[in-house]
């Protein structure tokens, strides 16, 4: 059942142990986002198997505490933040649970009880909804989780509406914080040589592809799929496919081009479809999407989704465009092998998929 932001705190009224649940390798949106609901509305705060880097960074700032793989049964209310997917959660055993996310349709929705689902840039402009329709002013913690939240998952505002900055300036007049101090809490982030080596392997054995005059760019690395397809996107390509076998599952991340967007490509849909073929899962934010009374134009770029390959998880954010391209029946779902294997799919799927003429901003 969807309901409204000011409905949310009848609706855990009366529960007496509520938890906020946060997807796996938990990040700075989906942290914020439950911390600052915990903070007005009382419960626990927890992660699936862990935070990021940047997530431990905030918590650390906030002074907040998070429980790794709780026994979701103690509680009797689990409301699941920021994605809709249950791979995204362990496929835990849910009962009683809800769901509050900006991404697009997940296989949660359908269980929940109840559940506030719409396109934004961050699922911390949801949460900060929630509170100030609820009549209820953030603690400086709150606030700056918040912040933060909005700053990473739009890059910075690389890719964000306009709605984006209406909730930043909000925070920023009802709290008694500076904006220097979110982005305090960014720099604090200790540099990672790992994720340095991975984004240069992947340049290192990227494959390139012309599709008319756009560049489809693959390659495959053992980790941070979603930092390489950004760098391969940054570097030049219009899109880019970047995969990584782990164990037996295969994650494949996606970025593009706001010109490619701006010209049709949805690659939420797309991933979508081949996750769901695949026996995975996939998706994001739909094209166009904003908040209400914000722009209806794509203000962003790159679009950036992930899908996964069986059995293995994947999610997505914001990919924005004009109208979505229908998908093509190229996709076959008997796949059993390794990420190159799928990226050499997943690649003829998207390469079909984009518009031979390049948009007149590029």
């Amino acid at each position: 059942m969807e309901i409204r932001e000011e409905e949310f705190g009848k609706m855990i009224g009366g529960r007496k142990r509520v938890l906020y649940l946060c997807h796996k390798n938990a990040d700075p949106d989906a942290l914020g986002a439950a911390f600052s609901l915990r903070e007005a509305f009382g419960g626990d705060l927890a992660a699936v198997e862990g935070v990021s880097k940047t997530g431990g960074s905030l918590l650390e700032a906030i002074g907040a505490e998070v429980l790794i793989d709780p026994s979701v049964e103690e509680y009797d209310l689990v409301v699941v933040v920021d994605t809709a997917v249950g791979l995204q959660i362990g496929d835990l055993p849910l009962k009683d649970y809800a769901v509050i996310d900006h991404h697009q349709e997940g296989d949660l929705l359908d269980g929940a009880i109840f559940q506030i689902q719409r396109a934004a840039d961050s699922t911390s402009e949801i949460a900060w909804e929630i509170l100030d329709k609820s009549g209820i002013g953030p603690s400086r913690e709150a606030a700056l989780a918040l912040l933060v939240g909005i700053i990473t998952d739009t890059g910075r505002f690389k890719h964000a509406q306009a709605s984006s900055f209406r909730t930043v300036a909000e925070i920023l007049e009802r709290s008694d914080l500076d904006y220097a101090e979110a982005l305090e809490v960014l720099s604090r982030v200790p540099t990672d040589t790992s994720r340095r080596i991975a984004l240069l392997r992947a340049a290192s054995r990227a494959e390139i592809e012309w599709k008319g005059e756009w560049i489809v760019v693959t390659s495959e690395v053992g980790a941070f799929e979603g930092s390489a397809a950004m760098t391969l996107v940054e570097i030049g390509a219009d899109v880019a496919l970047v995969g990584g076998a782990h164990g037996d599952l295969c994650r494949i991340s996606g970025r593009a081009r706001r010109g490619a967007v701006l010209a049709g490509l949805d690659l939420s849909a797309i991933l979508e479809e081949v996750g769901r073929a695949a026996g995975g899962s996939g998706g994001g934010r739909p094209p166009g999407s904003r908040r209400p009374g914000g722009s209806g134009n794509p203000q962003g770029d790159p679009s950036r989704s992930q899908g996964s390959g069986p059995g293995g998880p994947g999610r997505a954010a914001a990919p924005r465009g004009r109208r979505s391209l229908p998908l093509r029946p190229f996709f076959s779902p008997l796949y059993a092998g390794t990420a190159g294997h799928f990226l050499h799919r997943w690649a003829a799927l998207f390469s079909a998929s984009i518009p031979g003429r390049r948009s007149p901003d590029r």
